[in-house]
């Protein structure tokens, strides 16, 4: 299929029926005024002209010059497609360590650097595998769903720190779990889980969760990242330290590792500076049973115009170089010299354009005008693929998103850009924290979505539309600030009423009991009654005290010793 980029350019191929026009009303012009000296016939014979065919052929190739330049002008590009195609693969869950421990510099330049630069080139020779990234500190979160859009996840993986997981530690299993979870149905015994950690964990069992992996039909394999001598962390330009004040080493713990790989029936391999260790099991994934899914190709576009402008060269070369028989000159004298000239000068920012801007966020832009969201988030990707810190493509990747209904996802690219934008242009600022309020109120977000409305009034304070849209977002926020109020005091009501009916329940068998010792028992004295109160209370007092201790011990356990 061809595209072109700059259709209005084939307007020039226009001129040329004027040209013909032209052409054949001078050359009637030239006739009248030959015969005001004579017979036409003497006329030329004294004084020959350029035959009448040679001429029609020189404005023959003109005009083909310029259909072609015109053409070129268009920038005609083929590919840029869409394929709805059947891949056979499989799913490929990375597990990464995002602990402080992965700070340490026994790699260069620290564990974590060194593991994020061995994903993405094992990304780059994935096909028909879908992949997915999950990252783990004292707790896990799923930082991009199963895929096969391979640049997403090249993108995702770039913005993971050690921050962003909030809870410290290093808790495996739970990280296995996720990863369980994420897989989708249709991927049943082509299932892989790559586990690249230091394996200190600190938290749970992660072998009992490499066999519950092998129970869903996923292989559990393991890299280790670091060293058995170990190196201090450093952590905001300081060496982390214990509770006790001693500076932390973090060790590779190979034997954890080799009983996970083990129980989720994968293989261990030690990362190295040189191989990372993905080769050999890459080599055992792809001896599992591959399934087929349904996948989303992209075609690239690729440039044509320079065929065409060749193709124009050669028709004016030829034209250029047809004499007629008096002289050199050429049809339309110097004045085609000059065409030329501006054919090329016209042509300079055509070409110019076409070879720093491979048309990327353009095409983006186009396919986005039309409505055509899928197409223009494919285009914004594959510009961010080529320059991953292009701001455009990334800002118009969030909003194409966001038009698809892609709220997640579209709140990653948003995230950061408002500082940069700022200093580009407070109208592109205040038009981004605009958008992302409206992305906030599509989460039902209304507190953040309020936020982002000030912010952009504060860049564009006449905004009718921002305006319009605070009012809303303080509307739903105070709807929702009500419904929740309304959810705690029906909560407490509740809890009111179970506890006065627990109260009422237990009078009533008080009551009951003492009738039946008044009944069946003699009458105790005042002082007595005194005195079995007294034992009663110090012993719950003693009791409370029992369950306050064992509160207590419970809550230190859950306490993290260790942060990294």
């Amino acid at each position: 299929m061809i595209y072109l980029a700059q259709p209005l350019y084939l307007l020039l191929a226009a001129l040329i029926p004027f040209l013909f026009v032209a052409y054949w009303l001078m050359r009637r012009l030239r006739s009248r005024r030959v015969a005001r000296f004579g017979e036409p016939a003497l006329v030329d014979g004294l004084a020959p002209l350029v035959p009448r065919r040679k001429g029609w052929v020189k404005l023959t190739l003109m005009s083909l010059a310029l259909l072609f330049f015109s053409v070129g002008m268009a920038r005609p590009q083929i590919g840029a497609t869409l394929k709805e195609m059947k891949v056979r693969g499989s799913e490929i869950m990375i597990v990464l360590d995002v602990s402080n421990s992965m700070l340490a510099e026994d790699y260069s330049p620290n564990r974590l650097e060194r593991a994020k630069l061995a994903i993405s080139k094992l990304v780059d020779e994935l096909q028909g595998d879908r992949i997915g990234l999950i990252i783990f500190a004292g707790e896990s979160f799923v930082q991009l769903p199963v895929t096969s859009d391979y640049v997403s996840a090249k993108i995702f993986l770039n913005s993971i720190t050690t921050e962003s997981v909030p809870v410290q530690g290093t808790a495996m299993g739970d990280a296995i779990r996720t990863a369980i979870r994420s897989f989708t149905s249709e991927s049943e015994n082509s299932r892989a889980i790559i586990l690249i950690t230091d394996g200190e964990n600190h938290e749970d069992d992660p072998v009992a969760a490499a066999g519950d992996a092998v129970d869903v039909g996923a292989r559990v394999f393991c890299i280790g990242v670091g060293s058995a001598d170990g190196k201090p962390v450093p952590v905001n330009g300081e060496l982390l330290k214990d509770k006790d004040g001693n500076i932390v080493v973090s060790r590779l713990d190979e034997a954890t590792l080799r009983d996970v790989a083990a129980a989720g029936e994968g293989i261990y391999v030690r990362a190295g500076n040189a191989e990372f260790g993905f080769g050999p099991i890459v080599e055992r994934i792809r001896s599992m049973d591959e399934k087929e899914f349904q996948s989303v190709v992209f075609e690239e576009y690729d440039e044509q115009y320079m065929y065409f402008f060749a193709i124009a060269l050669i028709f004016m070369l030829i034209e250029f170089f047809m004499t007629d028989t008096r002289n050199r000159r050429s049809l339309f004298g110097g004045g085609r010299r000059m065409a030329a000239v501006l054919l090329v000068m016209l042509a300079f920012p055509v070409l110019s354009e076409a070879q720093s801007d491979r048309s990327e966020v353009r095409a983006g832009n186009r396919d986005f005008k039309k409505g055509e969201f899928r197409e223009a988030e494919l285009d914004y990707k594959r510009a961010l693929e080529a320059d991953s810190a292009s701001v455009t493509a990334r800002y118009n990747l969030g909003n194409a998103l966001y038009k698809s209904g892609s709220y997640n996802e579209a709140e990653l690219y948003f995230k950061g850009l408002g500082d940069t934008l700022r200093n580009l242009s407070a109208a592109k600022a205040s038009d981004y924290y605009h958008n992302s309020g409206n992305l906030a109120v599509q989460q039902q977000k209304y507190q953040e979505a309020v936020d982002a409305y000030k912010e952009s009034l504060r860049l564009e304070p006449d905004n009718f539309e921002t305006k319009a849209n605070l009012a809303y977002a303080q509307k739903m926020l105070r709807q929702q600030q009500q419904q929740q109020q309304q959810q705690q005091n029906q909560q407490g009501n509740d809890r009111n009423q179970n506890q006065d009916q627990q109260d009422r329940n237990q009078d009533q068998q008080d009551r009951k009991q003492d009738q039946q010792r008044q009944d069946g028992q003699p009458q105790i004295s005042p002082q007595a009654a005194r005195q079995m109160l007294q034992a009663i209370e110090d012993q719950d007092q003693q009791t409370q005290e029992k369950v306050r201790k064992a509160k207590a011990e419970q809550q230190k356990s859950k306490q993290k010793e260790k942060n990294w």
